[in-house]
């Protein structure tokens, strides 16, 4: 995303700073809460809600002037070709997709849908918007970083470069 939207050299600049580097969002987030650390970038939010929610002095920063990206969340919905029982991944994906169904996943995970017809304003709560409360499908586009085109054009250009920095 940073790349994307703010270019080669912020990007440079941002991997040459001295940072904690991990997978384990979980380690993240405790050295945040024990401010071990100042801040993180990529963390989901049901990783620092139960911090929030003891209280711990831990926020959201505030957006970038250029917009913040947009996601698919902690993953995209898929299905295996030559599954057993493809009628009932069917008969799934349809219940998943309905509004039913992301009014559960939405509530159980915490995260987002672009469906209209949901109500997400109780993800502020915990810092966080859903993209079709304060973007146009226009900006949401200009704004992704989960699609096809995004991926091949600069995910692996990101990486390439965070690896030269970080030698």
């Amino acid at each position: 995303f940073f790349l994307k939207i703010k270019g080669e050299e912020f990007l440079k600049k941002l991997a040459a700073q001295d940072m904690l580097l991990s997978r384990d969002q979980r380690q993240l987030a405790d050295n945040l809460a024990k401010a071990k650390i100042n801040l993180t970038i990529g963390l989901s939010y049901y990783t620092f809600a139960p911090f929030l929610k003891a209280g711990l002095p831990i926020k959201s920063l505030p957006e970038a002037k250029e917009g913040t990206y947009t996601s698919c969340g902690s993953g995209a919905l898929s299905i295996v070709k030559n599954s057993p029982h493809p009628n009932a991944a069917k008969i799934f994906i349809n219940w998943l997709l309905s509004k039913e169904g992301q009014e559960v996943y939405g509530k159980a995970m915490g995260q987002a849908t672009r469906r209209l017809d949901i109500d997400t304003r109780w993800l502020l709560e915990y810092g966080t918007r859903a993209s079709k409360d304060f973007l146009t499908v226009e900006q949401n586009d200009r704004l992704e970083n989960y699609g096809e085109e995004t991926i091949k054009n600069y995910w692996s250009r990101a990486t390439k470069i965070a690896e030269e920095v970080l030698k």
